[in-house]
């Protein structure tokens, strides 16, 4: 899906581009719940909960039950639990998060992005400081009409897993929450080890070429139905005996 990210999201003051990194944060949440999305993500938009009414009333997100939120009372310098809708991205949504602004490239540059993406996923596995490797990787998009001399990017969607061996002799969940809560600040953790964030930001490598979505346990490419995404799969990590 290709975008013009400069135009206007829905009369919002708020770019498609703009809006669209936002999702693109959004679908990697378990789920999304409004205090986040202020907290996190509200900051950088315009009219932020207009964009929230309007990507649930147009279709982006769909209700998920309710969930129970820690939100900080300045009065009684408390934390009060909260109960707040969450929400998913629909197919829709993910659409957008994971739609191209970017001028089509040469098939040449996309492939030569690629070959450097899946040389990256071996050296992530075979790096005793990652928590988290690539089991999968299923190419989606342009890139699958080889008649097109140029494409839009490199659609891929990866499944990533804890890297049993490393995760255990690191200290298991203990370490892992911690490297998460850096990684979610946007700081790597003292130890040096790094998440699934800092697996993804070095699969990516600062890539204009490759755009990075998730693919579920069920299949789901991006949040899309499988049955009905043509795809490849071009990585499956191999299984130990």
């Amino acid at each position: 899906m290709n975008i013009d990210g400069q135009a206007e999201f829905e009369r919002t003051g708020n770019t498609y581009l703009r809006v669209r990194d936002c999702l693109h944060t959004m679908s990697k949440q378990p789920y999304i719940e409004r205090h986040w999305y202020e907290r996190v993500l509200g900051k950088d938009l315009e009219n932020s909960n207009t964009v929230f009414d309007i990507l649930i009333e147009h279709g982006y997100m769909q209700a998920n039950g309710t969930v129970t939120v820690d939100v900080w009372n300045r009065e009684t310098w408390q934390l009060d639990n909260i109960i707040e809708p969450s929400y998913l991205l629909t197919n829709k949504g993910c659409a957008l998060a994971n739609a191209s602004a970017a001028k089509p490239v040469h098939r040449a540059t996309a492939e030569k992005a690629l070959a450097g993406f899946l040389d990256r996923v071996e050296q992530a596995a075979a790096d005793p400081m990652y928590l988290w490797v690539v089991e999968r990787v299923v190419l989606f998009g342009s890139m699958l009409d080889t008649t097109r001399d140029r494409v839009s990017d490199v659609d891929l969607a990866l499944r990533i897993v804890q890297n049993e061996s490393v995760y255990e002799a690191a200290g298991g969940h203990q370490l892992a929450g911690s490297v998460f809560l850096s990684e979610l600040n946007g700081e790597r953790h003292p130890s040096g080890y790094q998440g699934e964030a800092g697996v993804r930001k070095f699969l990516k490598s600062r890539s204009r070429v490759l755009s990075l979505a998730s693919l579920s346990d069920d299949g789901a490419i991006a949040g899309l139905p499988p049955e009905t995404t043509p795809h490849r799969v071009i990585y499956e990590r191999g299984r130990e005996s």
